[in-house]
């Protein structure tokens, strides 16, 4: 993502800083400028003049003259960021000595001796927010950082001048924002806080709780009741009470905070009688029965306050608790209307500004599970509040910067919305707050439509916001513009139609108003791009929207064609690459295009191809849309139409540049460094390859729910350190990246490439972890967790050296370690996968015996290269090879075979399930008895037609005969979901050792019956892993990743998805198989996946190929050789575009390819 837009987008989140981080767009804007030279001829041409059309030469002489002018505006944008973040430091200090302040006052006090007590929710709520706002101002610091270096580096490009790194270290990184470390302090100290407050016993109660009077539903309990009663009517007078409470020495010794919760608990019990009358009663006569029973009980104790005032202070403390409780409406106002006189409505608890700064209306309105509204009612017609008072109370923002209508809104309350907007005290409609949230905003995301229409109609709020700049006084200039939501754009991201048409009626309606009365002025437009530059039908398109929503938007105006900001996408490309097949089917309805082009070069169809989802294939390939590609600026060109289902390619897609005339190709030098590929294979020699990864996210750190105060700390890094000396501790920053197939490969960004000046470059890690030891017999791994913010550990675990010597099918391995805290109490669990791989156990050929496929001395050499330069591929790989599928029974014999199973009287049996012996009794014939030797047409059909030991077919092969192993082995998903029933005695690993084992003998069987060089082999599979253990474990046989999964139906034409082996014929119950999940290599992962195994190439169908050319372009520039696999009754391609051709059982490599 460009930086500008990855900044805008963050200035979101952190409303807090809106407006006072580095202006990036400015300086921006200001180099351009500076670089534009003044054409005193023509004012209007100086005006439309680009970069581009200025010559290089000019722009750095322009440029270098103005670098005064640029370097003082980049001086007054580090000033500001500067002192912003000192006040913010400042400020974050103060609230942290108040707080902690708090914090050792209730905990001298007793008041933290439970975690249900209020004090405590209080504080810890406090601290959390606290601990949000040191994370924020790290955020800004880093946004910022990055900011100058971004900006600097951009204003090196431009000038041709080498000013960054110098000023970088020079000015920029010697600012107290980027030295203080007082933050990072603050935060471990409020984590050792917060700790603390985690250890406290959560079954630990308050004392005062045994008091059962009100709670008993048995009719025995009429004589407490009675007694009740008698304390209500026989109470004494107020002058009794005022002579008593005047003699009172003194009150410092009594802590009511503890006995309202004790009052606040009991009358909670209250509700929970059946009796309608009762209840009522109890709730009418409680601060006869309870309240002034306790103050003449402590009549010894000593008030220094009037005790109608200690009274009032009570009852009023006692009924904010009530207002936020899940007690009834009816039940509270009774409560409300026996005491009103004693309840004074607009009283804020001193410590409570300290903590949310909540009032009673805030309270009422944030309640979850009750209106509330008769506290609203009360406070304006029979409350003593005046009308100043109670627009002040309306209008007041808490911790979070909401009002009381932001919490109405959010929570969907109909009639307290309403009755809030027809007060007519509302200062403002749209507050924004901590979130830059409106209340507008709040009930489109959470789909309360008929908030939203009176919001709208009678509240005023503004259906189409402007971002106004804002006045910064203190240095008499205009600082950028507050960033917020668009009210639609936020409609169409939660998928809300009904809210989008009343927005969009408002706007259009505002419009035509506007229309009416001056012709002068420009309306607001319809739709807006997203921080991101979305508009409305990208994001849409991009989150699978309904259909009602596209066509409304598009009856609004809304262009299906539309450019964004961002990708420079239409909306179908998003509905493509997010695998939305009916939101496709829509767009194309409405006129959406599939003839255009990204900036990369690659159509909707590549993207389709390129995620091989099925639906969306299906989608764009029936649509009578001629494909040849055309590039965004030609968007307004007439489109052709098709009357056929197929695609048609230009016989012009594939020119390339030297087949135009008189076209000179760029001198380009070689990479400076050629991978190692290019003269070797990296392989396991002696060590064992452990790979641990961690889950996309923060999915693999698991806290348990009474641990909140520690999830609150926000897990940002984990360290992993082993016992053995030799391993470097590793750190991965979290939370980590998604996009892995199977936790094993890596996907690739969703952004196409940008100026690398332009982009945000992510942070965080793949989670992938690799370890080459010399023995797991005493390896172990600590994993310690770290906040984003600070030094202070959160939790530590360890895995112990016996969790690495448990075997797994298919080498990956699933860990559930516990978590513990400080204090070693356990706080959760820490989830990830590992895979072993163990170097081969034999005797493996050596390189300086047997010649590798990557060290010919002899024949053709095959190499395919980026166009680009950046990979190098070299092979000795030509001719024709026969293919052979193995695969293991399931007492661990190898056989070669035509399928993985084997059909008798229709059922389709899988070979792993049987034995040799019971093997050879359903087929009837030997398997080892094997007549003559073969050539390669009898090769062939004794291949599709019977089942041989592996061993013994190799002896009786022609040494020149060059063979393809098709390693057949089941994925993890497929043993789970067909299901595949494996033997005990079977795993990956050993299985290809045993594989090895023959392969090798046979070489060695070769050469010392005189043959010269060795036998050519390709290993090939489906299985992922299975390549990538081949490929760790010897170095002198290539690997190709084959494709399966994805194939076109030759009846119906349409792509169909299967497993990677095939198999979805034989699962139990097909209809509640996931086939994403047992099919999850696409093209895009496979490639990928290709790259970081090194594996040699990919094997692909090439109906899939023929589709898109520059899917095949794109292959070959991963630096991977391409093999395209048709069915054996199918033409051979001879396009050139491939480096081979697998054709049913033989694969046929090109001579002399260079690509």
């Amino acid at each position: 993502m460009k930086f500008g837009k990855y900044l805008e987008a963050r200035q979101l989140e952190l409303a807090e800083y809106n407006s006072h981080f580095i202006d990036y767009k400015a300086l921006k804007k200001l180099i351009k400028q500076l670089a534009i030279p003044t054409l005193k001829t023509n004012s209007e041409l100086d005006l439309h003049l680009t970069l581009d059309d200025i010559d290089e030469k000019i722009i750095h002489q322009r440029l270098q003259e103005n670098k005064a002018a640029f370097f003082f505006k980049l001086e007054r944008e580090l000033e500001k960021v500067n002192g912003y973040y000192l006040a913010r430091e400042s400020d974050l200090r103060i609230k942290f000595n108040i707080l902690h302040s708090k914090y050792k006052d209730y905990k001298s006090n007793g008041k933290l001796t439970s975690n249900q007590a209020t004090s405590f929710k209080n504080l810890y709520a406090a601290f959390k927010k606290f601990q949000k706002d040191l994370r924020n101002l790290e955020q800004y610091v880093e946004l910022n950082k990055t900011g100058f270096s971004k900006a600097l580096k951009k204003w090196d490009k431009r000038s041709q001048s080498h000013d960054k790194d110098f000023y970088l270290a020079t000015v920029v990184s010697i600012q107290p924002i980027f030295t203080k470390d007082g933050p990072l302090k603050l935060n471990d100290e409020t984590l050792h806080i917060l700790l603390e407050l985690n250890d406290i016993d959560n079954n630990n109660r308050t004392a005062g709780l045994e008091s059962t009077d009100f709670v008993s539903e048995d009719n025995n309990d009429e004589k407490n009741e009675l007694n009740s009663y008698q304390l209500a009517t026989s109470r004494p007078s107020e002058n009794q009470l005022q002579h008593v409470f005047s003699e009172a020495p003194s009150s410092s010794s009594l802590d009511m905070e503890m006995e309202i919760e004790n009052w606040y608990k009991e009358i909670l019990n209250i509700t929970t009688v059946k009796d309608i009358q009762r209840k009522h009663a109890l709730l009418r006569n409680f601060r006869e029965a309870k309240i002034f029973t306790y103050l003449l009980q402590n009549a010894s104790e000593s008030f220094h306050k009037n005790v109608f005032s200690l009274l009032k202070e009570c009852l009023t403390t006692l009924f904010l608790l009530l207002v936020a409780s899940p007690l009834d409406d009816n039940s509270l106002h009774i409560f409300y209307k026996s005491n009103q006189d004693h309840i004074d409505l607009s009283y804020c608890d001193e410590d409570d500004q300290v903590f949310s700064r909540k009032n009673v209306f805030h309270e009422a309105a944030s309640c979850p599970n009750q209106s509330r509204l008769f506290i609203l009612d009360e406070a304006l017609t029979t409350s003593k509040l005046s009308k100043e008072t109670v627009q002040k109370l309306l209008n007041a923002q808490d911790i979070h910067a909401r009002v009381p209508l932001h919490y109405a809104a959010e929570l969907g309350k109909l009639e307290f919305v309403h009755s809030l907007l027809i007060t007519y005290l509302l200062k403002d409609i749209d507050p924004i707050d901590s979130d830059s949230k409106t209340p507008l905003v709040l009930a489109i995301t959470n789909n309360h439509i008929d908030v939203v229409r009176d919001l709208l109609t009678i509240g005023g709020a503004n259906a189409s916001p402007v971002e106004k700049p804002v006045l910064d006084y203190s240095r008499n200039i205009i600082s950028s513009a507050k960033v917020q939501f668009d009210p639609l754009n936020v409609a169409c991201k939660f998928n809300n139609h009904d809210a989008a048409k009343l927005l969009l009626e408002i706007r259009s309606k505002q419009n035509a108003d506007h229309n009416k009365q001056s012709s002068q002025h420009l309306c607001q437009p319809l739709f807006k791009k997203n921080s991101t530059g979305l508009c409305t039908l990208h994001i849409v398109a991009k989150i699978g929207g309904d259909a009602q929503l596209i066509q409304l938007l598009i009856q609004y105006g809304a262009d299906p064609n539309e450019i964004d900001g961002f990708n420079k996408w239409t909306p179908i490309f998003y509905a493509v690459r997010s695998g939305h097949s009916e939101v496709i089917g829509e767009l194309l309805k409405n006129g959406a295009r599939l003839d255009i082009e990204d900036d990369n070069g690659h159509s909707p169809l590549f993207y389709a191809l390129w995620e091989s989802h099925v639906g969306v294939l299906n989608a764009l390939l029936q649509t009578p849309v001629n494909l040849a590609p055309k590039y965004i600026n030609e968007a307004d060109a007439q489109i052709k139409m098709l009357h056929t289902n197929t695609v048609a390619l230009t016989p012009n897609d594939d020119k390339s540049d030297l087949d135009i005339p008189d076209s000179i190709p760029d001198f380009a030098l070689p990479p400076p460094i050629i991978p190692l590929r290019k003269y070797g294979h990296n392989f396991l020699e002696k060590k064992i390859f452990i790979k641990l990864k961690l889950k996309p996210g923060l999915e693999s750190i698991k806290l348990t729910k009474d641990n909140g105060i520690i999830m609150s700390s926000s897990p940002g890094r984990i360290t992993l350190s082993s016992n053995l000396p030799e391993i470097i501790p590793r750190n991965v920053i979290l939370p980590v990246r998604a996009g892995e197939i199977n936790g094993f490969g890596k996907n690739i960004s969703e952004t196409n490439d940008e100026e690398d000046d332009e982009e945000i470059s992510e942070d965080h890690d793949d989670g992938e972890i690799i370890f080459q030891v010399d023995s797991i017999k005493d390896f172990s791994m600590d994993f310690e967790i770290f906040p984003a913010f600070g030094t202070r550990i959160i939790a530590k675990t360890t895995a112990m050296s016996y969790l690495f010597k448990k075997s797994a099918i298919n080498s990956i391995t699933t860990i559930n370690l516990p978590l513990f805290d400080t204090r070693l109490n356990n706080i959760g669990c820490l989830t990830f996968d590992y895979q072993i791989i163990f170097p081969y156990p034999g005797n493996p050929l050596k390189i300086i015996k047997y010649e590798p496929y990557w060290k010919s001395t002899g024949g053709d050499m095959m190499t395919t290269s980026s166009k680009e330069g950046n990979f190098v591929t070299s092979s000795s790989l030509n001719g024709s090879f026969i293919s052979i599928l193995v695969c293991a029974l399931n007492d661990g014999t190898i056989v070669a075979a035509p399928k993985p199973f084997v059909e008798f009287r229709g059922t389709k049996i899988l070979l792993n399930d049987m034995t040799k012996a019971q093997l050879e009794k359903l087929v009837d014939y030997d398997l080892g008895k094997i007549d003559g030797s073969f050539d390669e047409v009898t090769l062939k059909q004794y291949l599709s037609s019977r089942i041989f030991p592996l061993r013994s077919l190799l002896e009786v092969i022609p040494g020149s005969v060059q063979l393809v192993v098709r390693v057949c082995f089941p994925t993890d998903k497929e043993i789970d979901t067909i299901p595949v029933k494996m033997s005990p005695f079977i795993n990956l690993n050993e299985f290809i050792d045993k594989l090895l084992l023959i392969i090798f003998e046979h070489e060695r069987f070769l050469r010392h019956s005189g043959s010269e060089s060795m036998r050519q082999i390709v290993f090939s599979s489906c299985n992922w892993e299975a390549c990538s253990i081949l490929n760790w474990k010897q170095p002198n046989f290539p690997v190709l990743l084959q494709m399966k999964n994805l194939f076109r139906d030759p009846d119906t034409g349409k792509f169909i998805s299967d497993t990677p082996n095939c198999l979805k014929e034989l699962a139990v119950n097909s209809q509640k198989m996931s086939y994403l999940d047992t099919a999850p290599l696409n093209i895009h992962t496979m490639v990928q996946f290709a790259m970081n195994n090194n594996l040699l190439g990919v094997t692909i169908p090439y109906e899939t190929l023929k589709i898109c050319p520059s899917l095949t372009k794109n292959i070959k520039q991963s630096g991977l050789l391409l093999i395209a696999s048709i069915d054996e009754n199918e033409q051979l391609p001879h396009d050139g575009n491939n480096s081979g051709v697998y054709c049913g059982s033989e694969l046929l490599f090109e001579n002399n390819i260079d690509m």
